[in-house]
């Protein structure tokens, strides 16, 4: 299971001829959460896309899952990340992925306290999918930020029903 990111940029740069703090912040979070490929669409003519990243030509969820799909043949699903959420945490994006190997026929939304922000994670095969909400605790995940403002990230609690399959290994041993 691959899950592609998609960072969309709306608006020119602040400076032009600078690049974007925010998108460099932006791919970082998307690799560090486990999204690969990252790609991005918006960009102006000239602007490069930061390192681990490459541009897209379209920013419809359609184009974006057939562009990472040719790039990774096993992609299952995109993660949306709007620019202007660059101080969304790494975890968030973990989470999204970690939902997906659950339920892979759900749009996942990423939420803090009940509240939906635009980060989704979209099956490829399950775009029309109705969407539920993630808990992630996570600030950034409904409320913009360049990344710069610390944000609050409170983890969800853990699912205490799940067995990790480490922790069985080692029982069944014992047992022997």
């Amino acid at each position: 299971m691959t899950v592609a990111a998609h960072i969309i940029i709306s608006g020119p740069p602040s400076a032009p001829g600078v690049a974007r703090p925010e998108l460099s912040r932006l791919v970082e979070a998307a690799w560090s959460g486990g999204a690969h490929p990252i790609l991005i669409s918006g960009l102006t003519a000239g602007e490069v896309a930061p390192t681990l990243s490459r541009a897209t030509l379209s920013s419809e969820h359609a184009a974006v899952a057939a562009d990472a799909f040719g790039e990774v043949a096993g992609t299952t699903a995109v993660i949306t990340l709007p620019l202007s959420h660059a101080g969304v945490d790494p975890e968030t994006i973990t989470a999204l992925i970690a939902g997906h190997g659950r339920q892979s026929e759900q749009v996942l939304v990423a939420a803090r306290n009940g509240e939906a922000g635009p980060i989704r994670l979209t099956p490829i095969d399950h775009a029309d999918a109705p969407e539920i909400q993630l808990e992630c605790g996570d600030e950034g995940a409904v409320s913009p930020s360049d990344g710069r403002a610390s944000l609050a990230y409170e983890a969800p609690p853990a699912d205490t029903n799940a067995v990790d399959p480490w922790e069985q290994r080692g029982s069944q041993a014992e047992e022997r």
